[in-house]
C-alpha cells in the first residue's frame, strides 16, 4: 500500500489556508532533549510577497502523518510552538520567507535569571513550588520526589537551567513539556529498533578518548570536620576522576558521581540516522541499531531529532553513546 506524507498546521486555533500548503517548500520540526527548547521553521516561496505573517505571539500547532490511496490518515502530534521570529531572503534563485517558532512550553520567564536558595526541601518540593510560580503543573518520579535536600543555592540562574542542574545531580532529566515541569529518571522510554536497512544515510562516530573507570565526588562531614568521598564505577576502563566541588551530603555526592560517569560514558560516540518519516521517534529515547557493523550496533541514546517535510517526509536522529558508553 502506497504511503502520503502530508502536514497539518493551526494558527491560533484556525486551519492555515491553502496558500499555506501551495507555498510551502518546507517545514522542519527539531525536538531537543531535555530543557532546549523545541523548534519549527516553515520556508515557503515568496515571489509575490503573498504570504501572511504571523500576529506576535500567535500559537501554531503542527502534526505530520501518512496518508494511504484510500484516503484514510494517520498522524502525530509534533508540538506546540509560539511564533518567533520571520526571515526574507532574495537572490537568483528566488525569493523566500521563513517562519520560525519555539516551544509554547519554553517561555522567556523560565529564563529570567534569579537567586534565591532552599532548606531542607526534597527535589518534589522544589520542582513544585518553582512550578506553580511559573503557572504550570509538576511531575516528579516518585523516587526522585522523596529525595531529602537540605541545602541548595540558585545564584543568577534561570529556572529551567537550575532544574536542569538539580536534575543532573540525580541521572534525571528535566524537561517543560504539556504544561508541565517533568522531572523524571533517564531511560522510561522504551527503545526504538532502527535498522541500517531502513536508512538512506548514517554516520558514527567512536571515540576512544582517555576515559576514566571511577568518579569520586566529596561531601563535608560536619560530625567529623573532613570532607568524605563517594565513589561510582563507570563501567569503562582508566583512572579515577575528582569531581571538584564539595556538595552537602553523603547522598548528594553518591548523586553527582553517579551522574558524572554516566554523563563520561554518553560523550564516547555519536552519530546521525537519516529515515523515512518516523513520528514516533522522540528526543532522549533509546535506540537500537542492528545491521550496521559491529562497533556501530547497539544501544543508542537519541540526542535530538529532525523532522522534515518537503516533498517527502524525512527524519534525521542525532544519536550519542548510552551512560555505560560505547567501546
Amino acid at each position: 500500500m502506497s504511503l502520503y506524507p502530508f502536514i497539518d498546521v493551526t494558527v491560533n486555533g484556525k486551519p492555515v489556508s491553502g496558500l499555506f500548503y501551495d507555498r510551502l517548500v518546507s517545514a522542519t520540526i527539531h525536538d531537543a532533549p531535555g530543557q532546549e527548547a523545541d523548534n519549527c521553521s516553515f520556508r515557503f516561496d515568496d515571489a509575490d510577497s503573498g504570504v501572511p505573517i504571523p500576529n506576535k505571539g500567535a500559537e501554531i500547532f503542527v502534526s505530520f502523518g501518512f496518508k494511504d490511496g484510500f484516503g484514510s490518515a494517520t498522524s502525530q502530534k509534533m508540538g506546540r510552538f509560539t511564533y518567533e521570529k520571520t526571515s526574507v531572503e532574495g537572490g537568483d534563485g528566488g525569493e523566500f520567507l521563513t517562519i520560525s517558532g519555539r516551544s509554547a512550553d519554553m517561555r522567556s520567564d523560565m529564563k529570567e535569571q534569579y537567586s534565591e536558595h532552599f532548606e531542607d526541601k526534597t527535589v518534589g518540593d522544589i520542582v513544585g513550588e518553582l512550578a506553580k510560580r511559573h503557572k504550570y503543573d509538576a511531575k516528579v518520579d516518585d523516587d526522585l520526589a522523596s529525595i531529602k535536600i537540605p541545602y541548595i543555592a540558585r545564584y543568577e540562574r534561570g529556572t529551567a537551567d537550575f532544574l536542569t542542574h538539580l536534575a543532573d545531580r540525580f541521572g534525571a532529566l528535566f524537561s517543560p513539556k504539556g504544561g508541565k515541569f517533568v522531572f523524571v529518571r533517564r531511560g522510561i522510554l522504551a527503545p526504538v529498533t532502527i535498522s541500517k536497512f531502513d536508512c538512506e544515510g548514517w554516520s558514527f562516530d567512536i571515540e576512544p578518548r582517555p576515559l576514566y573507570g571511577k568518579v569520586e565526588a566529596g561531601w563535608y562531614d560536619r560530625t567529623k570536620n573532613q570532607v568524605l568521598f563517594e565513589s561510582a564505577a563507570t563501567g569503562l576502563d582508566g583512572s579515577t576522576k575528582r569531581i571538584r566541588r564539595v556538595l552537602p551530603t553523603k547522598e548528594e555526592a553518591a548523586a553527582a558521581a553517579k551522574s558524572e560517569g554516566q554523563r563520561l560514558g554518553r560523550a564516547t560516540g555519536s552519530g546521525s540516522l537519516t529515515l523515512a518519516g518516523r513520528p514516533d521517534i522522540m528526543a532522549d529515547a533509546p535506540i537500537a541499531t542492528q545491521d550496521f557493523r559491529a562497533e556501530c550496533n547497539g544501544l543508542w541514546r537519541c540526542a535530538g531529532v529532525d523532522h522534515t517535510y518537503d516533498e517527502t517526509y524525512m527524519t534525521t536522529v542525532e544519536i550519542e553513546a548510552p551512560e555505560e558508553g560505547k567501546t
